[in-house]
């Protein structure tokens, strides 16, 4: 079965006037819940990879990395190891907002193998499953992979569900 024919037979499940909201994957994203993976792949892999989406909740458990807005001054390490300079530290009283996060590209990759292990026990005929992945801290972590209204699929914490 196609996904559009998936997606068809769930939408018709409900009649409109059965739906009471909507909030869309594009929402989310806007919203900053979701990560849209098409930014990173090509447009050959992008048509037929699996992976869609993975949630900010998942995103948060090392698959970004803290960068200095300002750059290294002096070469100085920061005080803390998520800041590399110590005088945007001092100067943003210590709250951290002088950060910006970048995708840390290998990790995320070692999540998206991981996820692609975890999707291929998935029946055929079904629109989840779960399993787990080690997380670039070593901790073990549950997560779920569940189909969106693209048709594709989001990987998230099983809490975002």
């Amino acid at each position: 079965m196609s996904s559009r024919a998936k997606e068809d037979k769930t939408m018709s499940f409900f009649e409109q006037k059965d739906v009471i909201f909507t909030y869309t994957s594009k929402q989310a994203e806007e919203d900053g819940i979701l990560f849209d993976l098409d930014q990173l792949l090509p447009g050959k892999i992008r048509k037929n990879f699996f992976l869609k989406y993975i949630t900010a909740g998942l995103f948060a458990k090392g698959y970004w990395n803290d960068r200095c807005k300002d750059g290294v001054k002096d070469g100085e390490q920061g005080k803390t190891p998520r800041c590399v300079t110590c005088n945007t530290f001092q100067s943003c009283t210590g709250n951290l907002s002088c950060l910006q996060p970048t995708i840390n590209i290998p990790n995320l990759t070692d999540l998206i193998i991981q996820a692609a292990q975890i999707f291929k026990r998935k029946p055929d005929d079904d629109y989840f499953v779960s399993g787990s992945i080690e997380l670039p801290s070593g901790e073990r972590q549950k997560i779920f992979i569940a189909q969106n209204e693209t048709g594709r699929y989001t990987a998230m914490l099983p809490e975002e569900y």
